[in-house]
């Protein structure tokens, strides 16, 4: 696996010049190294020491036209070919990983978790998956960041003896890189990432790189290099072109074509609003959008991380405008938010510091129901219980309320208010204790209302064809619905009327057993349940028979 990178080594060379005479302009053609003469130097020992071989300390003598090999005035500087330098490996440090990370050392090697610390060298594979990230750290304390879902080969990590200088060699096969190479000044080094469509190589910025298969409808379909440059310079190029791109430039590269012209990234998200508290996973919070933006990421990492973005914890991306993260533990953790152009390029990264507390995760409530009325005095709660363990509290509030009414410690999930509760509406939540982390966030609030029973009616006697209906007056209340049916059901009632006073006359009904019931609906529109049904009978009428007396007076007055 690791000999195929070896395959593109001449195209490589010939990008390297390209990328360096690109980014360093001038300064790239002059392939000496400089060193002053400190006393007791002379061409034989500089060239045991610093050369890849003694013999030339000849070539060196002749090269700086130094007339005595054994003596060398201090503060003399001397011009040493980069070629001639004795090159040593460098260990590399995997500085931190996260979940999914492979790592092969070695064309054969089978595959390996690595470790934190661990020092590696030249050649090695590492690997990660959907929930992966590591860190490598380089000799000269340069730092890259390999985002999920990668694959990055170390062809080369080597220094110089004489200036220290590094020499790093990566093939991005895949995914993303986060890179913060550190200065190397005219020491000669270098760090180049090689692609499938392009060698990006600088001497010293900050940059993201990231390769991805052609986008659907494209032309060409070969594999995407994305380049993005926060501080310095770094040049890109291929055998179809180069450029160079600066900080706050942005370039993309397909492969097989001429590396596209710079463009600006876009700017950071701007972090009003966002909250310093997260108690509820996933993450899922909308943000201002970003002129531009296609899509943004958010990459969350622990805030105690030593070096940065040492690993990503969550890397989601969303079209909307919008911060999203996967379920991540409690603790403090660092955002990095950016925004994406059309042509994937991310721009700057928004930064933002949070806590997230969000477990014990609060129980679901089940009762009162939300918007559910209770005539009970003292209403029953009643929520679920996930582990047996956990204790909870308990807290009621009136609607408005700022301050609990009612705040209860309890073993089990179930409660009863602790004191009878007026009439009016209320709130309520729970929170779970765990016996090792402690109280987790609150849940939601869930109100309900605290209503009378509907109103009973008392029936009067009848007074001359009327028939009296009163109940008992409930308070908070604007009118009352009354109900008279000859069926229980109600479906199809003979009286169903409104009234502001708690008492109603009937009259005119038809003699027989009827039912009738009554509701209440309070000042603010609420329409409390119906009362118990009653039941009363309207009697027959008595029969008036003098009309037929009156025509019994004739027959009498014949006898």
């Amino acid at each position: 696996m690791l000999r195929g990178a070896k395959k593109c080594l001449p195209q490589v060379a010939l990008v390297w010049a390209m990328a360096v005479a690109a980014a360093l302009g001038g300064a790239a053609s002059a392939a000496d190294f400089v060193y002053t003469v400190q006393p007791g130097d002379h061409p034989w020992n500089l060239a045991e020491r610093y050369l890849n071989k003694p013999a030339l300390s000849l070539e060196l003598r002749r090269l700086n036209r130094i007339p005595d090999d054994r003596r060398v005035m201090p503060g003399t500087r001397l011009r040493i070919p980069q070629a001639w330098l004795k090159l040593e490996t460098a260990q590399v440090r995997l500085l931190a990983a996260t979940g999914e990370v492979s790592l092969q050392t070695g064309n054969d090697a089978p595959l390996r978790q690595p470790e934190a610390g661990a020092l590696l060298q030249a050649p090695l594979v590492l690997r990660t998956g959907p929930t992966g990230s590591a860190s490598l750290q380089f000799a000269d304390g340069s730092l890259v960041l390999v985002r999920r879902d990668s694959e990055v080969r170390l062809l080369q990590a080597q220094t110089r003896p004489l200036g220290r200088a590094s020499l790093v060699t990566l093939d991005l096969v895949r995914g993303g890189l986060e890179n913060q190479v550190t200065p190397v000044g005219a020491s000669g080094g270098r760090f180049e990432i090689q692609t499938p469509a392009a060698v990006a190589a600088v001497r010293g910025t900050v940059f993201r790189v990231q390769v991805a298969p052609a986008p659907p409808g494209a032309v060409a379909q070969g594999p995407v290099l994305r380049t993005e440059v926060l501080v310095g310079a770094v040049a890109v190029a291929n055998t179809s072109g180069q450029v160079t791109a600066q900080a706050d430039q942005g370039s993309v590269t397909q492969a097989g074509q001429a590396p596209m012209a710079p463009v600006p990234l876009l700017p950071g998200p701007d972090p009003t609003g966002w909250p310093e508290r997260i108690e509820r996973l996933p993450i899922d919070l909308p943000m201002a959008p970003v002129a531009g933006a296609a899509a943004y990421r958010t990459l969350v990492a622990p805030a105690a991380a030593a070096a940065g973005f040492a690993v990503i914890t969550s890397d989601e991306t969303s079209p909307a405008a919008r911060i999203r993260a996967r379920d991540v533990e409690d603790g403090h953790y660092r955002l990095q938010v950016r925004a994406i152009d059309a042509n994937g390029l991310e721009g700057r990264s928004t930064e933002h510091t949070v806590v997230v507390h969000a477990r014990p995760e609060p129980p679901l409530l089940i009762a009162p129901e939300p918007d559910a009325a209770s005539t009970a005095e003292r209403p029953a709660f009643r929520w679920t219980e996930a582990d047996p363990t956990r204790r909870y509290r308990l807290q009621i509030f009136t609607v408005d309320g700022t301050q609990p009414l009612d705040e209860q410690l309890l073993d089990v999930a179930t409660a009863q208010a602790a004191q009878d509760l007026p009439v009016g509406l209320y709130r309520w939540r729970v929170a779970a204790i765990d016996p090792a982390k402690g109280q987790g966030p609150w849940g939601d609030f869930q109100t309900f209302r605290r209503v009378l029973p509907g109103p009973g009616v008392q029936i009067a006697p009848p007074e001359d064809g009327r028939l009296a209906l009163r109940w008992t007056a409930q308070p908070q209340t604007a009118r009352y619905r009354l109900q008279v049916a000859r069926e229980n059901s109600f479906a199809t009632p003979l009286v169903d009327v409104e009234t502001a006073t708690p008492q109603y006359a009937l009259e005119g009904l038809a003699p027989g057993l009827h039912h009738v019931r009554v509701r209440a609906i309070g000042e603010d529109g609420y329409t409390g349940p119906w009362g118990g049904t009653q039941t009363f009978s309207v009697p027959e009428p008595r029969r008036n028979y003098w009309p037929a007396l009156w025509l019994l007076i004739p027959a009498l007055v014949l006898l």
